[in-house]
């Protein structure tokens, strides 16, 4: 009982409250909007359309913020959307393909793969976790941007 479904070696991080609040406070603006917009009395069919468009970006932006993860485990680090997940979407670079990891602004990862492939690790909850493990695991990287001891 209580017990977690996530294996010891494997690492799952999620976009941080804050994004996920962002994300609602948008999909809620536009629907008001869009409300208000119908319940004036002018309406014009190419105004509702738009507005219906904005409404319905913003919830797709929610489900993105909601099911975007990153996971770190024993192989690989991982990026995926749980909710949306397109055909081809996600990254993953195993440790031994990653040749680069820059930081920037203590805020954002970037992790650089032999290949040209990038993977992107920003606004996650427990961020100084993610970034120790990666930095950690990927042992053969090069280190740069704020990484290195001096660059701010």
């Amino acid at each position: 009982m209580g017990e977690s479904t996530v294996p010891a070696d494997r690492l799952v991080f999620d976009r941080t409250p804050l994004a996920r609040l962002v994300a609602c406070t948008a999909v809620f603006g536009s629907a008001g909007i869009l409300v208000a917009y119908l319940a004036s009395g002018d309406i014009a069919w190419y105004s509702v359309v738009a507005l219906a468009l904005l409404f319905l970006g913003t919830v797709a932006s929610a489900l993105m913020q909601y099911g975007d993860e990153i996971v770190v485990d024993t192989v690989c680090v991982r990026y995926r959307n749980t909710i949306l997940p397109f055909p081809g979407s996600g990254t993953t670079l195993r440790w031994d393909e990653i040749v680069e990891i820059r930081e920037i602004r203590r805020k954002i990862l970037i992790l650089f793969a032999t290949d040209g492939r990038k993977l992107l690790v920003d606004a996650i909850a427990g961020y100084a976790i993610a970034r120790s493990e990666i930095v950690r695991r990927a042992e053969k990287a090069e280190l740069s941007g704020t990484l290195v001891e001096g660059n701010d």
